[in-house]
């Protein structure tokens, strides 16, 4: 197996294990949607294979449409961070047995830089799913109905978390784990690189529509 395959295998592994650890974290929300320490382990644990998987496939849409994918990247690269923050605030909380009322309140002492270690970066990480999904419709390097799910999830992700609505996570969290573990098989199975006329390499995906 080459390096470039093993990769690609990689980052398709990860892109199905983050999403079920992501989905897997709901299940241990404490009272009125407040994050336990089990949910932030989940959590972090969750977003470092998902974002490394989500890495790969930004670099796959860097091949036809490198300023996008690179600014995308960057948003997620930070979103993803933030989503940690709150991951590691939720061992806090239930260390300090905080409710999500409280934990909020005790942030609002330190202004700005509680927004930039929580609420600014929040959104950037649904929007990021939003761009993924828009630029894979545009490069067509996947089926289009996976395009849709995965800016469908970009939309509905936050849905799922700011009310903390179990039953309504559950249901985001299923369609998060069906996108992208279909995007993982996508990767995992993902031929080599082939040379373009021009000597450029071109990943070739399955179904790949130039085949």
């Amino acid at each position: 197996m080459n390096s470039e395959k093993f990769l690609c295998r990689l980052q398709g592994g990860c892109l199905i294990i983050g999403p079920l650890l992501f989905a897997a974290s709901t299940f241990f929300w404490r009272p009125n949607g407040t994050y336990s320490a089990a949910t932030g382990t989940l959590l972090v644990l969750a977003l470092v294979f998902w974002t490394y998987g989500l890495i790969g496939v930004l670099d796959t849409l860097r091949r036809q449409q490198p300023v996008y994918a690179s600014v995308v990247q960057l948003v997620l690269v930070y979103g993803a961070i933030g989503g940690a923050a709150f991951g590691v605030r939720g061992f806090y909380d239930e260390l300090f047995s905080f409710s999500r009322e409280q934990s909020v309140q005790a942030l609002t002492t330190f202004g700005v830089r509680a927004d930039l270690v929580f609420y600014w970066p929040g959104p950037l990480f649904p929007l990021s799913l939003l761009a993924i999904g828009i630029g894979l419709a545009r490069a067509r390097v996947a089926p289009l109905w996976t395009s849709i799910m995965v800016c469908a999830v970009g939309v509905l992700f936050p849905l799922s978390r700011v009310p903390r609505v179990s039953w309504a996570a559950h249901l985001v969290d299923g369609l998060i784990v069906v996108a992208f573990a279909y995007l993982g098989y996508l990767r995992f199975h993902m031929k080599p690189s082939r040379k373009t006329r021009s000597g450029d390499a071109l990943p070739v995906a399955v179904r790949d529509r130039r085949e």
